[in-house]
């Protein structure tokens, strides 16, 4: 049986070098021009990495649905590996969905913005002279 200090320590591992790799996956995806697909990508690489599944062969354990599904895919054949495909395919969905959400919530405040900016710059072209007080 699989020590469950021993579990917690590589959940806890996992979850803080996926949150430095998920940090750098936003940093990456931050200049994309397309802000739908922009979020989307986001949201599926974060949810490709931290999706757990329960192991197949252990129901009380949860791995990372990613790393199950290769390994399940090779060593046991594309039968065992179906529940944690699905699993990865309907939150890879969900993914796309939230990443449309937030580009519609982010976007109306975005647009606000690029607005506030032109016409600010406009106004900064014009050229307008020092007064100076003689009085």
């Amino acid at each position: 049986m699989i020590d469950l200090s021993d579990y917690k320590l590589a959940w806890q591992v996992y979850l803080s070098v996926g949150l430095v790799a998920s940090v750098i996956w936003c940093m990456l995806l931050r200049r994309l021009p397309i802000r739908a697909i922009r979020y989307w990508l986001m949201a599926a690489g974060v949810v490709f990495l931290f999706l757990p599944v329960r192991h197949p062969e252990m129901s009380e354990l949860w791995v990372p649905s990613a790393g199950a599904a290769v390994l399940s895919l090779l060593t046991e054949g594309l039968e065992a590996a179906i529940p944690m495909l699905l699993v990865i395919a309907i939150s890879q969905i969900l993914a796309l969905v939230v990443g449309i959400l937030l580009s519609y919530v982010f976007g109306a405040k975005g647009q606000d913005n690029k607005k506030s900016v032109a016409t600010s710059s406009e106004a900064s072209k014009v050229r307008t002279e020092p007064e100076i007080g003689l009085d």
